[in-house]
């Protein structure tokens, strides 16, 4: 079996599990009440966004957890299915960073620090 994708798979699994809190208004310092809305909206559309990728991703990882146990395994094919994993994992990475852009750009200067800040520290090791 090729560990190099099995391990590239699990590296992104617990990425994806650290990122996936998400900032949200009770983290922006002092946000006004357009800011609270705005920030519920764009949280709302990123859910939603998201929502197949999250089914693309439980499938591919439900069904590479199957196909590990058959006797019968192929590489090939389990390293197919971890390119499918990866690939619903990178559309969700690619929205939850792009929210974070868009977020950033509703903050005034002051609130930027404390959400930079903020975003910062999720890369922190726990």
């Amino acid at each position: 079996m090729n560990t190099p994708h099995i391990k590239r798979a699990s590296v992104f699994f617990a990425l994806t599990m650290l990122l996936s809190v998400s900032l949200n208004a009770a983290q922006i310092p002092d946000p006004e009440a357009s800011q609270k809305q705005a920030i519920d909206r764009m949280h709302h559309q990123l859910h939603d966004d998201q929502q197949p990728f999250k089914e693309s991703e439980a499938q591919a990882l439900k069904e590479l957890n199957e196909m590990t146990i058959r006797e019968d395994v192929r590489s090939e094919d389990v390293n197919a299915k971890i390119d499918e994993l990866m690939a619903a994992q990178t559309q969700i990475m690619r929205l939850r960073y792009g929210h974070l852009i868009e977020m950033r750009t509703i903050l005034t200067d002051d609130q930027k620090a404390g959400y930079d800040k903020a975003v910062l520290n999720r890369s922190a090791v726990k």
